[in-house]
């Protein structure tokens, strides 16, 4: 799960530097990963093993320069989660506008979408769903789904939720709403999660490096600090002699 690719300094922990954004292409490239769109993840079984979805959130202007043409360049692709009340604007829940809140324009989105990258729903104004009752829930799932599928011509069947936030209301509305496939911000591996509503993914921080993606990537965690890979490796370790005793 990544946000924004600014050129500067992110301002915000979940986005990541533009030439850091890179170095994962490039390692994913070099290791052979193989990237699909999170719509393909229905039929997971014809892919290789070392298969990725590389997703976006809100839909911030600086992932058109930063993040789908090098992925183009890479032949890779992946799916953007668009905030429809922001097109072309600004980020509200970031606070004050700055270059870095600044969203994609709908003309961008589709250019994407022909490019062969997948267009899904991050509702119209980004609320917290838990905060909203079932009706307010239906209503921001079901409006940015016509707006998208207005916009691209295509259908929208991917779903994720703001905040990474949902309760039992939500699952329920994005059922109603028609969305085959919806993510969460929860750690772990596509098959970890039986559940095609709550789909877990690994979070990409700022200071996330090609190493620690790949470590990610590995362990399907968000927690790759090496105390913790060490207490992993320690345990393989005494499992395997206890194994041979």
């Amino acid at each position: 799960m990544y946000h924004g690719t600014p050129n500067d300094d992110p301002v915000s922990k979940y986005s990541i530097r533009a030439n850091l954004f890179n170095d994962h292409l490039q390692y994913l490239k070099k290791n052979n990963w193989n990237t699909i769109l999170f719509k393909e993840l229905n039929n997971l079984s014809i892919y290789p093993e070392k298969t990725v979805v590389l997703t976006f959130d809100d839909g911030y202007a600086d992932n058109f320069v930063s993040a789908f043409l090098p992925l183009i360049k890479h032949n890779m692709k992946a799916t953007w989660f668009i905030t429809t009340d922001s097109i072309g604007k600004h980020a509200h829940w970031m606070g004050t506008p700055t270059l870095q809140t600044q969203m994609l324009t709908a003309e961008q989105i589709l250019n994407m979408k022909n490019a062969g990258m997948e267009i899904g729903s991050h509702t119209c104004s980004h609320p917290d769903l838990t905060k909203l009752n079932y009706q307010q829930q239906k209503n921001e799932m079901i409006r940015s789904k016509e707006i998208l599928e207005s916009l691209i011509s295509c259908k929208i069947s991917s779903f994720a939720y703001p905040y990474g936030r949902q309760n039992d209301k939500s699952i329920r509305a994005v059922k109603y709403s028609d969305y085959q496939l919806a993510c969460t911000v929860n750690p772990g591996d596509f098959n970890s999660e039986k559940n095609p509503l709550l789909v877990k993914r690994i979070t990409i921080f700022a200071t996330d490096s090609a190493a620690t993606m790949a470590r990610k990537l590995a362990f399907a965690d968000n927690d790759v600090g090496w105390g913790k890979m060490t207490g992993y490796y320690y345990q393989r370790v005494k499992d395997k002699l206890a194994g041979n005793l």
